[in-house]
This record gives C-alpha cells, sequence and structure tokens, in this order.
C-alpha cells in the first residue's frame, strides 16, 4: 500500500508540474495575443490619426486657398479704387493748372 500511496504522489506531483507548465505557455500565449492586438490597435489609431490629419490639412489648404483669393480679389478692387482716385486727382490738378494759367493770362 506504501508503495501505491508513493506512486500516487508522484503521479500528483507529475500532474501538478504538468499543469503549471500548460499554465505558464498559455499565459504565455495569452500576453503574446495581448502585445499583438495592442500593437494591431495602436496601428489602427496612427492610421486614423493620421486620416485625420490628411482631412483637416485638406480642409485648412482649401480655407488658405479661399482666403487667399478673397484678398487678391479684394487687392485688386482696391488697387481699381486706387488708380481711379489718381485719374480723378490728376484731372483736379490739370483743371487746376488750367484755371491759373488762364487766369495769367487773363491778368496780362
Amino acid at each position: 500500500m506504501r508503495e501505491d500511496f508513493l506512486t500516487l504522489i508522484l503521479q500528483a506531483e507529475d500532474e501538478y508540474h504538468h499543469t503549471l507548465q500548460k499554465a505558464t505557455a498559455n499565459a504565455g500565449q495569452y500576453a503574446e495575443d495581448c502585445r499583438t492586438e495592442q500593437s494591431v490597435y495602436i496601428e489602427q489609431l496612427k492610421n486614423e490619426w493620421r486620416s485625420f490629419e490628411k482631412v483637416e490639412d485638406d480642409k485648412l489648404n482649401k480655407m488658405l486657398a479661399e482666403d487667399g483669393q478673397k484678398l487678391e480679389d479684394a487687392t485688386s478692387r482696391l488697387k481699381e479704387q486706387l488708380k481711379a482716385y489718381h485719374g480723378m486727382k490728376a484731372e483736379l490738378i490739370s483743371e487746376r493748372l488750367k484755371q491759373e494759367v488762364l487766369s495769367l493770362h487773363g491778368n496780362r
């Protein structure tokens, strides 16, 4: 009976070691699976961030282009107004000079 008892103890110890080895292997696989899932998730987040940046960059570039066009249009209109004002100024100066010359001729 003593031998049967020792055999049972050795068998239980062997099963215990086998169970520990299996649990360790399972824990290692679980950890590896978690690392893989995290890596995939991180890549997913990176891709989403890149997409977000691209969309926002495109929006900003479009907005800047529109604002730039508006500024160019406003500048063009202001240049035309300035040109018209210079023309009016030149006409006024010319008219005043003409009147001055005529008044000088009339005083002779």
